[in-house]
């Protein structure tokens, strides 16, 4: 863990030659070279602060955002591509991958609306770890 200066995102941080850098993206790179072009490094344990080489990987953007934890902390349902369609009454669920959004159906119970988005994105999000995790 990080335990000098985090940035407002809780990213490690340092100064040197007059530029700020992130400490994980130093990590990897004397870890295992430097970064590609053009890649963003992913905390494969979802922990901003971490540096340990074991738990970052090169991603790119939209690979970096597949692996998300859970919900947004603001969701009326408590699980990431679920929420509350009130004009229907029910649970609306869809996935967002590669700039492109899928809905995937409406759902009375939480539960089951649960499923049918984890599965999809075990189907079609392979750097979202959680859910490949769950189908072990």
């Amino acid at each position: 863990m990080w335990t000098a200066s985090l940035n407002d995102e809780g990213y490690g941080q340092f100064g040197f030659q007059g530029r700020t850098h992130r400490a994980h993206r130093l990590a990897y790179a004397w870890a295992n070279g430097p970064i590609p072009a053009g890649m963003e490094i992913d905390h494969i344990c979802h922990n901003r602060a971490c540096v340990n080489p074991a738990h970052l990987r090169p991603a790119t953007s939209g690979q970096n955002g597949q692996n998300l934890q859970g919900a947004y902390s603001n969701s009326a349902s408590g699980v990431r591509g679920v929420s509350w369609y009130k004009t229907r009454g029910t649970w609306r669920t869809d996935a967002k991958v590669g700039g492109k959004r899928y809905f995937l159906g409406y759902f009375d119970d939480l539960k089951e609306a649960e499923s049918v988005v984890t599965e999809w994105r075990r189907a079609h999000m392979p750097y979202s770890l959680m859910d490949q995790e769950k189908a072990v």
